[in-house]
């Protein structure tokens, strides 16, 4: 990476928090969860990489972790935390809930992130003890935060099971790791994110709730989509603060010594192999183990006091996000050229999966041999071609970010066209409209404008 100083903070901190701010957005519409998380992910880490002007090799493995770090923090629930700022006598209650849950959302998602920064110097043991750690602090949080309640931020009549305990003891059980295993440099700049990510997740999600505040404040018959803008300023704050993050981090990237200049080493005949491991890894993610564990789990977990460890426990460890985000880091580490299907494709296929469950609700999500997995089958492939076809021809990075971000698009509108129906909107005045039923659809095309301009316009790769 060189040439770093030729983009300036303000671009620095301005095209990453537009990127994640629709990217969030766009995870909120076309795919929730912590699968549909990775699409922010993905999409910041593209962006930072064209900033500091990454090789492409190292892009390809910061953009998985990236996914997986950002996605990470979609296992929480925080519908309930932000049905508390509605109600005054609760309100702030709920901010707190929201301001932690932002934080350690992106504490962990800033490690995981910077972790895929400076992969290329660790060796794969420390790689993979980091991320086992992790899950053993998952597992220690749940069993002593948030199974028993001790701290609760959803609605204690309703119990859901949190995770955000789970998730901030995996957080520090990594970095106290790494701070162990690492060169001070290299632990500088992990600490650096991690810290701003913690920062920006938290201002982002604190700050943002108070568009629900407003939102119970306005009369009945006002619409606004108060839960679209607390995403738009999530994404947007958690976007900058990496954005700033890596600014400040851009000396220590220096001294990471990766070639500007690396050319891609993926051959035609390869694509055989990354269309067979993708697929392989695409059915055991969304497909075979969420059809064998999910029921064990649902019927057996306990929420609200505390049970010793048992099989339910391993379960849930194994049906999570977070385990199925160690499968995808470990084929990365074993396939190096398989990143770039796994961060690309893999990414958007969630996204067709959840179209495709609106489109047919009535279809088991798990049934093969139906034309429900035959679209879905064709979305993706159409996706994985152009990545197989992009990772083989220069200008990548580019060329990479804009097929993320318009695929995701395409998906985003054909939701508009398929599942608007045009009575709800007869009669409306421009205004409604506008700020009632199109708001979050001109906030994503103005959004991802933007960035695309920005990424042919601004960006000139060496690659």
């Amino acid at each position: 990476m060189t040439n770093q100083k030729q983009y300036p903070l303000w671009l620095f901190i301005l095209f990453p928090a537009i990127t994640m701010l629709l990217g969030w957005g766009l995870r909120g519409y076309i795919g929730g969860g912590p699968f549909g998380a990775m699409i922010p992910g993905a999409m910041v880490a593209l962006s930072l990489a064209m900033l500091l002007k990454l090789s492409v090799e190292m892009t390809s493995v910061l953009v998985v972790f990236a996914a997986v770090g950002i996605g990470l923090g979609g296992e929480m629930t925080y519908g309930q935390t932000l049905g508390f700022l509605r109600n005054q006598e609760t309100m702030w209650w709920g901010t707190l809930g929201t301001t932690v849950k932002g934080a350690v959302w992106g504490l962990l998602g800033g490690t995981v992130l910077a972790l895929g920064l400076i992969y290329k110097k660790l060796p794969k043991k420390t790689v993979i003890v980091a991320y086992l750690l992790m899950l053993a602090g998952m597992l220690a949080g749940f069993k002593l935060i948030n199974q028993p309640m001790l701290v609760y931020f959803s609605d204690p009549a309703k119990p859901r099971p949190e995770s955000w305990g789970a998730l901030l003891i995996g957080a520090l059980a990594m970095l106290a790791y790494l701070k162990y295993k690492l060169e001070s440099v290299d632990f500088k700049i992990i600490a650096r994110i991690a810290l701003w990510g913690l920062i920006g997740g938290g201002l982002g999600f604190g700050l943002g709730g108070f568009w629900m505040v407003m939102g119970s404040y306005l009369p009945k018959d006002v619409t606004f989509d108060s839960w679209k803008a607390m995403e738009f300023t999530f994404g947007m704050l958690f976007g900058a603060s990496l954005g700033l993050a890596v600014w400040l981090s851009r000396k220590e990237m220096d001294l990471q010594g990766a070639s500007p200049s690396a050319e891609p080493s993926f051959t035609s005949g390869q694509i055989w192999k990354e269309a067979v491991l993708t697929l392989l890894l695409a059915l055991l993610i969304f497909w075979v183990m969420p059809e064998y564990l999910d029921q064990i789990v649902d019927e057996g977990y306990t929420q609200g006091s505390f049970v010793m460890l048992n099989g339910i426990d391993l379960a849930k460890m194994l049906s999570n996000f977070a385990f199925y985000g160690f499968i995808l880091i470990l084929a990365v580490i074993r396939f190096p050229n398989l990143a770039w299907q796994v961060g690309i494709t893999l990414t958007f296929c969630y996204a067709s999966i959840d179209f495709m469950q609106e489109f047919y609700p009535e279809v088991p999500a798990n049934s093969p041999f139906t034309s429900y997995f035959l679209l879905i089958f064709l979305m993706v492939w159409i996706v994985g071609l152009l990545t197989a076809y992009f990772q083989r021809h220069r200008q990548m990075l580019r060329h990479m970010f804009l097929l993320l971000v318009w695929s995701c698009m395409v998906v985003a509108f054909l939701r508009l066209g398929f599942f608007e129906k045009a009575s709800a909107i007869s009669g409306l005045s421009v205004t409604k409209l506008i700020v009632g039923k199109f708001f979050v659809h001109i906030v994503f095309a103005l959004s991802a404008w933007y960035i695309s301009w920005v990424s042919i316009k601004k960006m000139n790769e060496s690659n």
